[in-house]
């Protein structure tokens, strides 16, 4: 199973939006905060993504910035 689960990165989703319009209104659109919150923002966005998406991927080893996305071991009834 996942690390942590949709509803959880739906939460971090919500507060990451929050605080880079936040950003967004204090420094600037372009500004370097709010482009750091935008790609936090973007890789939680991708890795919910994949963990709706994809039952056959596994995200593991999440690191402030990066996200190892590993292939499921397959569960053969055949043997």
């Amino acid at each position: 199973m996942n690390s942590r689960g949709a509803m959880e990165i739906c939460s971090e989703i919500r507060m990451k939006r929050w605080e880079m319009m936040e950003l967004a209104k204090a420094y600037g659109i372009g500004h370097e905060y709010t482009l750091r919150q935008s790609e936090q923002l973007d890789k939680l966005i991708n890795e919910y993504l994949i963990l709706q998406h994809h039952s056959s991927v596994e995200v593991r080893n999440k690191r402030k910035d990066m996200v190892v996305i590993v292939q499921k071991p397959f569960h053969d009834d055949f043997a």
